[in-house]
């Protein structure tokens, strides 16, 4: 074994390491690992390091002297940088060439093991030190311009200063008011939490899921509910029923099956982007009964979408692209008031329902009830979509293409097979839930279940491929809703109920208007599965009080809260929002923009279905 370098030899061999351009900048925990196996080396002229075909054994750094690479060929290469057998950080066993000094050199030495490990720890350095090489045997430098420092993302965060000054503020203002109207201390302090959490999510001070792990925290710190109540969350159907499709869409996408059906559906569809968005609806539309969740639905979309916006070779961030992204979001979650396993808070709704109204509106006579709203809805977004993105981008697909990457997939794999059968046994589970009354939640943990037991889902894509993020956001989402009520403040909301009582049955328009009004208020503080159960719980017995159906007003609740502007407030936006970080694939502003637009057709598509409910003896 080489002795390890003296105290005067470490330091240089510091200085070594973080002078090189590459090296220097990995992590400095990585380089100090690396350093404890660098070594000095002295070679006389003549000398040859290792020839062509050796066991890359070790990386070098030419501290001081000459040294060229002769290629199989015995063509002499001079290096272009102060480093040579980069194979020893690459999948490569062997050297390519020869290494010779021309004159008496000093080098610092790091064995495969190290850089490897290096290279473990720090992603880009593999291509550094493959371009590296290349540059040695091309005699010239082929390592790409130093990137410009990223700037600032437009947005809130802009306002990051102002945003954590109120975060500060907020609480004390709230605790101070809290006295001063006598509210207990323990409601004051809940408020305070809540506030400055709402407070980061509307400033967009962090990823959306840190403010609902601050909000847990902070609740468990100060004791203001038992711990099983906040962290409900985490054991709730939702949560549950998330995880499984997130870890089925991953087998959809690692499988390839997903790729085959974009790949199939392209085939058949006319070649318009009128069809391809067609398509890419209907595929949402086919999963809203069948997933109760819009976080599972778009997970298994958002790859899809990808795929197809690729394969059509759609203009990165222009108006086909952010159409094609805007069908697909609608696909996965315009309708899912439609359906009673759309959504876990539909099943909320349906048990606010009086026991007649349990019998009356199952799952077919629901959808009934909702078609003329939901086709409202839809022709609406429609054609509003094709008005505000309407383009002359042209058609890029090839049906010989299309055809020939059909026949390179090859027959369906195990996999696939896999991710077929868990769709299908939670689908036809989901459908048939009243017959075996497995809740869809436990179905879907069944199957992902039998996904790790199978080697379906291996470690590694269980760990990389499930959006864990999404995951935490949804369970402190859940656990601030089970707070809310625990502490009571749902029906503290009860002074809300006079004004919206009175008009419910004498001006039902005028009703909906206001509850139009006072949702997209509370939307901008409250998520939506809160202010669904919230007025709910409130509104729907005061309907049966009242004489109006309680189907209605739970339905219309269930419309109006899916509405959204600012992404803190839609947590099945995020996998867009990711996707489009990693890489721009479609304008978010415009999407975004669009989105907050046509909110208001969820308010005319309830207008619009007042006749047809007349008909039907709701209204």
């Amino acid at each position: 074994m080489t002795p390890a370098p003296d105290h005067a030899e470490q330091r240089s061999a510091t200085d070594i390491l973080l002078a090189d351009p590459i090296l220097g900048q990995c992590s400095r925990a990585s380089l100090a690992r690396a350093l404890a196996h660098a070594s000095p080396r002295e070679v006389s002229a003549n000398t040859v390091l290792y020839s062509a075909g050796e066991a890359a054994s070790h990386f070098y750094l030419l501290v001081d002297g000459a040294i060229t690479l002769v290629s199989p060929g015995g063509r002499r290469c001079a290096l272009v940088g102060p480093r040579f057998g980069e194979e020893a950080a690459s999948d490569a066993n062997d050297y390519l060439t020869d290494a010779l000094a021309l004159e008496q050199s000093t080098l610092l030495c790091l064995p495969r093991s190290s850089m490897q490990a290096l290279a473990a720890a720090n992603p880009g350095l593999r291509t550094d030190l493959l371009l590296s090489l290349t540059s040695h045997l091309a005699g010239e430098h082929l390592m790409p311009a130093e990137k410009a420092p990223d700037r600032p993302a437009s947005g809130y965060r802009r306002h990051a200063a102002l945003g954590w000054l109120l975060v500060i503020v907020l609480p004390v203002l709230t605790m101070a008011g809290g006295e001063h109207l006598g509210l207990a201390r323990h409601i004051s302090m809940f408020l305070a939490i809540f506030g400055a959490t709402m407070t980061m999510w509307v400033c967009n001070l962090a990823d959306d899921y840190v403010p609902a792990l601050f909000a847990l925290l902070a609740i468990l710190l100060t004791g203001l509910v038992p711990t099983p109540v906040i962290l409900s969350g985490f054991a709730s159907e939702g949560f549950l029923m998330a995880l499984s499709t997130l870890a089925l869409g991953a087998v959809v996408l690692s499988s390839g099956l997903g790729y085959r059906f974009m790949l199939w559906m392209l085939d058949r569809l006319p070649n318009t982007q009128f069809w391809h968005n067609v398509g890419m609806f209907i595929t949402g539309l086919v999963l809203t009964p069948l997933i109760p969740t819009a976080n599972g639905r778009v997970a298994l979309l958002v790859p899809l979408y990808a795929d197809m916006a690729e394969n059509l070779r759609l203009q990165r961030g222009e108006r086909a692209s952010t159409r094609l992204a805007l069908t697909c979001f609608s696909g996965a979650s315009l309708l899912s008031a439609t359906f009673i396993t759309a959504k876990s808070v539909n099943f909320a709704v349906f048990n606010l329902l009086s026991q007649d109204g349990q019998g009356r509106f199952q799952w077919l006579t629901w959808a009934m009830a909702a078609s003329v709203s939901a086709l409202v809805l839809l022709v609406i977004n429609g054609l509003a979509a094709a008005i505000w993105f309407r383009n002359r981008e042209r058609r890029h697909l090839s049906k010989a293409g299309l055809l020939a990457q059909r026949k390179l997939l090859g027959r369906i794999n195990t996999r696939e097979w896999a991710a077929i059968l868990g769709i299908a046994f939670m689908g036809v589970g989901i459908l048939t839930s009243s017959v075996h009354k497995v809740e869809p939640s436990w179905l879907g943990f069944a199957m992902l279940y039998a996904l790790l037991l199978c080697g379906m889902l291996n470690r590694k894509e269980f760990k990389e491929k499930v959006d864990w993020t999404s995951l935490l956001y949804l369970a402190g989402i859940t656990g601030m809703v089970a707070a809310f009520r625990h502490l009571g403040l749902d029906q503290s909301m009860s002074v809300l109920v006079p004004v919206l009582g009175d008009n419910m049955r004498q001006h039902f328009a005028l009703f909906v208007l206001l509850l139009f009004v006072l949702i997209n208020l509370l939307r901008l503080a409250v998520p939506s599965n809160a202010v669904t159960v919230i007025l709910a719980s409130l509104l729907m017995p005061l309907a049966r009080a009242s004489g109006v159906n309680d189907w209605l007003v739970g339905f219309i609740i269930l419309v109006f809260s899916d509405a959204w502007f600012f992404p803190y407030q839609c947590s099945y936006y995020m996998p867009f929002h990711e996707l489009n970080t990693q890489s721009l694939v479609f304008d978010a502003r415009r999407f975004l923009r669009f989105n907050a637009v046509l909110n208001v057709s969820r308010l005319l598509a309830v207008y619009a279905a007042f006749p047809y409910w007349r008909l039907l003896g709701i209204l």
